[in-house]
């Protein structure tokens, strides 16, 4: 009898070293890189993002176009900064000292992002990502199956993760206005609203320049210099600091200027510009949004295709917000 219990006493001993290898093992590989980083980005078409205040950001691909949450175009700058900057160099340094644990994993439950990444229809990467290290050079992070939580960082990146993964929808739009070759243009109309005489239409057909109203003599050289300010022109942020009562009210009056930008394939985009206050960038509409002080250097605007209010500057639109009398010897 003692001989059969050496026996069973050795082979639960035996079925417990090889659970613990098993476990040890497990964890080693839930802790490998690849099970956080992403070593061929490219096959990545969505990435879902979403924080514990309900705050949420879907980057879906679609057709070799990268949107955010179904409904406007992405920052492709932004995406790929994401994608082989952050999703690609993410690294684990090791795992939460046991007694930072309960702690971390307490934290994580009220402050935390949910990242979901797929490749097509199948889920290739779920985990969630924490606070920051005290010493700030990673964040913490836990990745499904794991029975702790790691500490990650980003391969020659020295601070914290989480502003990689932003929640903000803003964040992540694209900021594109115009990106037009002059070649691509088949005119440009100004309506200035103030100024009615210095509105125009210039159009090109070949290498011919029209003004419309004409000026006695039509500078060839500005009108094609002006047809080459169309590339890379993007509006620099949104009015947060204002209610939504001002920025509907901004929107609803008039511009002092519109530029509609016509291409030859047919695609027509109109800006529209709303003088804009001073004062630090902050109160410079009042709650019915009338213009309190005058601000030079930058513009609210809205245009087509996006339906929010933006800002843009001066140093970047300026030479396109000209006037007729420009174009003339």
């Amino acid at each position: 009898m003692k001989k059969y219990i050496w026996i069973v006493l050795i082979l639960l001993a035996a079925v417990s070293i090889v659970a613990l290898i098993l476990y040890d093992n497990g964890e080693a590989n839930l802790r490998d890189e690849t099970n956080f980083a992403i070593e061929n980005p490219e096959v990545v078409t969505k990435i879902m993002m979403k924080d514990r205040a309900g705050n949420e950001v879907i980057l879906e691909k679609k057709q070799d176009t990268w949107y955010v949450n179904k409904d406007h175009k992405a920052f492709l700058p932004s995406v790929d900064l994401l994608l082989n900057k952050a999703l690609n160099k993410i690294r684990i340094k090791g795992p939460v000292p046991n007694s930072m644990r309960n702690n971390v994993i307490s934290a994580m439950g009220s402050r935390s992002i949910h990242i979901q990444i797929f490749d097509e229809d199948k889920k290739i990467r779920d985990y969630y990502l924490g606070t920051p290290t005290p010493d700030e050079t990673g964040s913490y992070l836990h990745i499904e199956g794991a029975k702790t939580p790691y500490i990650a960082h980003i391969l020659g990146f020295k601070g914290i993760l989480d502003p990689k993964f932003s929640t903000d929808e803003n964040d992540w739009l694209d900021r594109s206005v115009f990106d037009y070759t002059a070649e691509e243009i088949e005119s440009v109309s100004i309506q200035n609203y103030e100024l009615p005489n210095e509105s125009f239409t210039l159009s090109k057909k070949d290498s011919n320049y029209l003004l419309t109203p004409p000026l006695p003599a039509l500078t060839i050289s500005a009108a094609r210099s002006y047809f080459a300010l169309f590339t890379f022109k993007n509006y620099e942020g949104f009015a947060e600091y204002l209610p939504q009562a001002a920025k509907d009210s901004i929107q609803a009056s008039q511009p002092f200027m519109t530029v509609t930008v016509k291409t030859y394939e047919g695609e027509s985009k109109t800006l529209n510009i709303f003088r804009k206050g001073s004062n630090q960038n902050k109160t410079i509409y009042d709650n019915n949004g009338d213009l309190l002080v005058k601000d030079t250097d930058r513009y609210f605007a809205t245009f087509t295709g996006f339906d929010r209010l933006v800002t843009i500057q001066d140093y970047v639109f300026g030479k396109i917000i000209t006037k007729r009398s420009f174009f003339g010897l």
